[in-house]
């Protein structure tokens, strides 16, 4: 087996978003059979509209087309179903020209009017809660509607500066009339109509999902490398829970392509030449701690900026992780386009944590746990059982750790359901967050922001939400970097948020699977251009 990884420049920029598994597209395999790629998957999705459905951007993103695209080698964003595009009224109105010609898979054309359709079907799904991430995406939002056939407007009531790169995320997928006429809950099963290089042709529940090309598909950007219909005549989805089918499937060439695939799966491939490893990076927070800076002993800085140092995440990573983590360096992602490696200020420095902790008043007690005017350093650290790292072992190990600078961390083991009650409550301390959100700053503030995040229990940060807030509506793309450091420094020196490492989806891949991309993130690959 062979692996294949980001080196270099492209693993700390934009670049690193996306993986090419090199090779030249064609229309047919070397045999002359119909090309067909088999992709091992764990999980059925819940719906087939990718805006109310996340989770299984694989499923939705192969029959949608968005208006624009971040190219994955340079992260500048370039037409897709806009041509071109204009910001107005510092950032408050938004204008896009369409591509002419362009249809969707049931006939119906693309027009500015079916735009403006659109961005009003997401805004109600977002009011109604079926589409939250499309609600944080249009904040603001105040109407769509068309200027001219081919040229569409949208409006906000406030400047909205991360609007332009949502719009090449698949939740603003454009869909056909006949979509939008349906509910939510339709278009949850029965799919939605885009204009995509694909088309689904079969969904068996809890086995298999099918897409088949589409005919006279001839407008995909220039960054994916391609003209014309997909390489690939058809795509099937197997759904198979167990990660060893997965990875045995690829082995024997069952299935050219496996998800999720841990250290177990790898050694199932270990010698085989005709197989390597993948590595998707993601774009997105890096799986952190959250802090409840609510809490009276979390409140103290001293405490959280020594939890900060008194991690070493090298050996926390080397220990207890594979293929595809790496210490955290930022609050976000190598990929994400707001990455600076900030990795001196999460060090390891556990005589910087013990100093502090001195210095604010905790002194070591008998039993080498800090106290403080009676209260003991205690802080309790709930799970749920499939959060990263799932063996309690990584847990136990941070918990030593942070034994040796006088910190008795408690383990609390929940159920995902539990885990999501304490997320809406304040009765927690420190609770853990698996990375997702999107490549823009927009998607720092989500999670960071007092405003915004949908943990409860959060102190109000006016240093970082005022940063965070102006970022949203700054325009101007150096002036919003800036913003964005300032706020991201912040929060790593006041513990605000314990970024632990940077993980990538790790895929097996027959070696004859060719020009497989990820320009958006690791579960939304582009397989327009994936020959075999």
């Amino acid at each position: 087996m062979t692996r294949a990884s980001l080196t270099g420049p492209l693993a700390a920029s934009a670049t690193a978003a996306a993986l090419l598994l090199t090779g030249c597209g064609g229309a047919a395999s070397a045999s002359g059979e119909p090309t067909h790629l088999r992709v091992a998957y764990g999980w059925y999705p819940t719906c087939f509209d990718y805006a109310q459905s996340n989770p299984f951007a694989l499923f939705g993103r192969q029959v949608l087309d968005t208006l624009l695209s971040e190219n994955p080698e340079t992260g500048e964003l370039e037409p897709y179903l806009a041509e071109s595009w204009e910001t107005l009224d510092e950032g408050r109105t938004y204008e896009f020209t369409l591509r002419q010609g362009v249809t969707f898979s049931n006939g119906e054309e693309l027009t500015a009017q079916v735009v403006a359709d659109n961005f009003a079907s997401l805004w109600a799904l977002a009011e109604q809660g079926a589409s939250p991430t499309a609600g944080a995406y249009l904040r603001g939002y105040d109407r769509a509607e068309p200027v001219d056939e081919r040229t569409v407007r949208v409006t906000f009531t406030e400047p909205n500066a991360g609007f332009l790169q949502a719009n090449t995320e698949g939740q603003f997928g454009i869909l056909a009339p006949e979509s939008l006429a349906g509910t939510p809950e339709e278009r949850c099963v029965d799919g939605t109509i885009g204009s995509g290089p694909f088309v689904l042709d079969e969904a068996v529940q809890d086995e298999r999902v099918s897409y088949v090309r589409r005919d006279g598909y001839d407008w995909a950007p220039a960054a994916f490398g391609r003209t014309g219909e997909a390489a690939l005549e058809r795509v099937t989805i197997q759904i198979v829970p167990e990660e060893s089918l997965r990875a045995a499937g690829v082995v024997s060439g069952d299935y050219d392509l496996a998800y999720s695939i841990t250290e177990t799966g790898l050694a199932q491939a270990e010698g085989q030449d005709d197989v390597e490893t993948v590595l998707a990076p993601d774009r997105s927070v890096v799986n952190t701690l959250v802090v409840n800076t609510a809490d009276p002993v979390l409140a103290d800085p001293a405490v959280r900026q020594a939890l900060q140092h008194g991690i070493d995440r090298e050996e926390f990573v080397d220990a207890f992780y594979g293929e595809g983590v790496e210490p955290a360096t930022d609050v976000v992602s190598r990929g994400h386009r707001f990455y600076t490696d900030r990795g001196e200020l999460l060090a390891h420095r556990p005589e910087v944590s013990r100093s502090l902790l001195e210095d604010a008043g905790w002194t070591e007690g008998a039993d080498g746990i800090r106290a403080k005017e009676g209260q003991r350093l205690d802080i309790t650290l709930t799970f749920a059982g499939t959060d990263i790292g799932t063996a309690a072992s990584g847990w136990e190990y941070l918990q030593s750790r942070l034994a040796d600078i006088g910190i008795a961390l408690e383990l609390r083991q929940v159920s995902e359901a539990e885990q999501a009650d304490i997320r809406a409550s304040d009765d927690w301390q420190l609770a853990v967050y698996q990375g997702a959100s999107r490549g823009d700053a927009d998607g720092i503030a989500a999670f960071y922001s007092t405003e915004l995040t949908t943990w409860g229990g959060q102190a109000p940060r006016p240093d970082v939400d005022a940063l965070l807030a102006e970022q949203a509506t700054t325009v101007d793309p150096d002036e919003r970097h800036r913003l964005v450091d300032e706020a991201a420094t912040t929060i790593i020196e006041q513990g605000y948020g314990i970024p632990l490492f940077d993980s990538a989806q790790v895929l097996l891949a027959r070696r004859d699977v060719t020009d497989l991309t990820f320009p958006v993130n690791a579960w939304e690959p582009i397989l327009y251009r994936v020959a075999k």
